[in-house]
């Protein structure tokens, strides 16, 4: 099932901007909504086996990462460099960044590592516009987990340059173990992420 795209500018838009507008949606259960390039798209949350993917990280980092960082998901991350606000699958982030009752996002700057997992929905924007938007904001690590590329790869960007790019890609094929950069230094095992 495919995205929900709605662009700006909106139609008899009552909100002063598309900023406001993305703050105040109200969705139904099993959507959710992320602010991608100057649009609003609205997709349905993850088939099972994206979530067992999921789980097998969770999993895997759950063990290694120290007490000040927690493990989360669906975290609204603000990249102050783009204006955009995405929904990872799955992020590393300070632990006082989570602890405000109020706050429904974090900063890219409390941020150590977000993860996507593709789906036929969601490929496109998690191969392009999430690598720029996460790099443009400085964020240290993007971990994309692809079931859909042939047989499965793993991909780690670190290093971002603030312009929208990664210095350091490194891709390997479902199977083959992938190392998270510091400041995680963790060996993943992506045999689990396998059908």
């Amino acid at each position: 099932m495919g995205g929900l795209v709605m662009t700006a500018p909106l139609p008899d838009q009552e909100f002063e901007d598309l900023l406001d507008l993305h703050a105040r949606l109200e969705l139904p259960d099993g959507m959710r909504a992320e602010l991608i390039g100057g649009e609003i798209v609205i997709s349905p949350t993850p088939a099972n086996f994206h979530n067992w993917i999921f789980s097998e990280l969770n999993l895997q980092l759950v063990r290694e990462v120290p007490t000040q960082w927690r493990i989360t998901n669906t975290t609204t991350v603000f990249l102050p460099a783009t204006e955009e606000r995405f929904i990872p699958d799955l992020l590393i982030c300070e632990s006082e960044a989570l602890k405000s009752m109020e706050e429904w996002q974090v900063q890219a700057d409390d941020v150590l590592l977000v993860a996507e997992i593709t789906s036929p929905s969601t490929r496109a924007r998690d191969l392009q516009a999430k690598v720029k938007g996460y790099a443009h904001s400085s964020v240290p690590v993007y971990l994309l987990i692809d079931p859909h590329d042939h047989e499965g790869s793993t991909t780690v960007y670190s290093a971002p340059d603030g312009k929208g790019r990664y210095r350091d890609e490194h891709r390997a094929a479902f199977g083959e173990p992938v190392t998270l950069p510091e400041p995680l230094g963790i060996e993943l095992d992506t045999a689990g992420f396998l059908k």
